[in-house]
């Protein structure tokens, strides 16, 4: 949209063509018509009230000399010949003149109307000289205006581009401006701005900013190009009328080009995107790899790499903790390298994508730059648990035991507290189903969470038939009776899961992980049993581990 409001200000005419006192109508001469010769200009008024009581002031300036022709100051008796005809006489062909006219009725009893008005009017070529270049362009417009939706270098082809021209060449505009007010005509509004060029510009362009909206394809063709349908949402004409001004002294004159419209249509375009492809780090060094399939030609773009360390750059900001690199395309190929990471920490990386031309498109990938380094801090971890639910009593009239049961619990770290962790969990052991699979989020009121629904049993039994678990024959003691008894194996006894970190409310991505769950779930001897008189006691085995891979 316009940024600023322009209020089209009429200075050039001020009538009060009639005044109303005691319910009697009093009124004064106006301009009918200016008419100009080669050394003339002739100004015919009406005639309204007594010419006793009239005074006229007429006064004529040189614009391109900047001079005053000698004024006409006429009254009573003086205007019974020359009233409602007016010549000015010995002035220069093919010149810009201004015109001043005032006429005011002086009665003593009822206030005076005046009538004022100034003009811009051009006297003609004299006749015998041959019609000069300036004649020739006064054929035409002396100024032109435009809209297109082309784009330029830095604008966007989704925007207007509004231009007003001097078509008038500048040996002949001296002292004159030209004018475009322009009003943008919306559905519930109409906005308005002036442009103005002076005899020393030449050509001026706004960008008129719209309210659109998109229909954008993608065509995967081997390239990343996108096709887009651009229609303004409320906007639809934009008018403007034209105008030469000659400014002075403390007068304003005026002449009236034209007026026109143009409807904003919608406009179709497409271009080729620069496409993200993946990232890696080396030595400390972010590189981002990206593939811009349309070399030949410049792209108007840029790149933002902004790193976060994580978790101490969002309370701490500075230039260690936040890292924000921006790289103009058309200086650099595919690569984009952010040096001097700490390698020992963890970085929340956000890169941005923005192109600025045929049309405004921005896309971001977010992501974790993860550190392995043992002293770093991931924000979970996964614990590998084998519990054994007996209670331990020593009562021989204690229920049956259960068998031992493997589990697998997420755990937020404490220094992550203040962030929220999504957890995607990807069907496993050939689960189906719309509950095959697992989301979940780890936060400071719940910073732990064990996997629901994972056969874990079957995939450890499938992988490794002899493990502990599986292998005691007893089918009261366990769910899967070892190698003895007929089961459906599982395909495969690899979970694979994938966490989300949420900073400043953006998501980030954090690296898909796999892990054979048979191998973290140590082989154990049988449970040790000792028997006595009294009673049976049972040693439970509880296993532990942590992992990050």
């Amino acid at each position: 949209m316009f940024q600023t409001l322009a209020l089209v200000c009429i200075v050039g005419i001020l009538p009060v063509y009639a005044q109303t006192y005691g319910g009697q109508i009093v009124e004064t001469d106006q301009i009918e018509t200016v008419d100009v010769t080669p050394t003339q200009i002739i100004i015919t008024t009406s005639k309204a009230g007594p010419v006793e009581d009239l005074a006229v002031f007429i006064d004529v300036i040189d614009i391109e000399h900047g001079v005053h022709v000698p004024p006409m100051n006429l009254s009573g008796l003086l205007l019974l010949i020359t009233r409602g005809r007016y010549t000015i006489n010995f002035l220069r062909p093919s010149t810009w003149y201004g015109v001043v006219f005032q006429s005011q009725h002086s009665n003593s009893n009822l206030h005076s109307p005046i009538n004022y008005e100034e003009k811009l009017v051009r006297t003609l070529a004299a006749p015998d000289m041959p019609a000069g270049d300036e004649e020739e362009a006064l054929h035409h417009p002396p100024i032109n205006v435009s809209t297109s939706r082309l784009s330029e270098k830095g604008k966007s082809i989704e925007n207007l581009l509004l231009s007003i021209r001097w078509v008038l060449p500048k040996e002949y505009r001296k002292n004159l401006q030209a004018v475009a007010n322009v009003s943008l005509h919306c559905s519930e509004h109409t906005r308005y701005k002036e442009l103005r060029l002076s005899d020393e510009e030449t050509q001026k362009t706004v960008e008129v900013k719209l309210d659109n909206k998109f229909d954008i394809q993608e065509h995967k063709n081997g390239s990343r190009e996108i096709v887009a349908s651009i229609q303004p949402r409320n906007c639809h004409r934009i008018c403007w009328e034209t105008k030469l001004t000659a400014p002075f002294d403390h007068y304003h004159f005026e002449h009236d080009i034209m007026k026109d419209c143009s409807p904003i249509e919608t406009v179709t375009t497409k271009t080729n995107l620069r496409d993200y492809l993946s990232y890696d780090v080396k030595h400390g060094d972010l590189v981002v790899h990206t593939n811009f399939s349309d070399p030949g030609n410049v792209e108007e773009a840029i790149v933002e790499i902004q790193a976060v360390e994580l978790p101490t750059g969002i309370k701490t900001i500075n230039n260690k903790t936040r890292r924000l690199e921006v790289f103009p395309t058309e200086h650099h190929d595919n690569e984009f390298v952010v040096h001097n990471l700490d390698p020992a920490k963890w970085y929340a990386v956000q890169y941005t994508y923005k192109k600025k031309s045929p049309f405004i498109y921005s896309e971001s990938r977010r992501f974790i730059v993860e550190s392995m380094a043992s002293t770093s801090k991931p924000p979970f971890r996964l614990r590998f648990l084998t519990s054994d639910p007996h209670n331990g009593t020593t009562n021989s009239t204690a229920a049956p035991q259960k068998p031992l049961r493997p589990r697998i619990l997420a755990v937020l770290d404490p220094s992550y507290t203040d962030f929220r962790v999504g957890i995607d969990v990807e069907p496993f052991c050939d689960a189906k189903g719309p509950k095959a699979g697992e989301h979940f989020w780890l936060t400071a009121q719940n910073p732990q969470h064990e996997l629901s629904g994972l056969d874990l049993l079957r995939a450890i039994c499938s992988e490794k038939p002899s493990h502990a678990l599986c292998g005691d024959r007893d089918e009261t003691v366990h769910d899967v009776p070892g190698i003895v008894t007929n089961f459906t194996k599982c395909s495969s006894p690899t979970l694979c899961y994938a966490g989300n970190l949420v900073v400043s409310e953006k998501i980030y991505a954090m690296k898909k992980r796999c892990v054979n769950v048979a191998n973290y779930f140590p082989i154990l001897e049988a449970a040790v049993t000792h028997n006595s008189a009294a009673s049976t006691i049972t040693i439970t085995i509880i296993i532990l581990l942590n992992i990050f891979v």
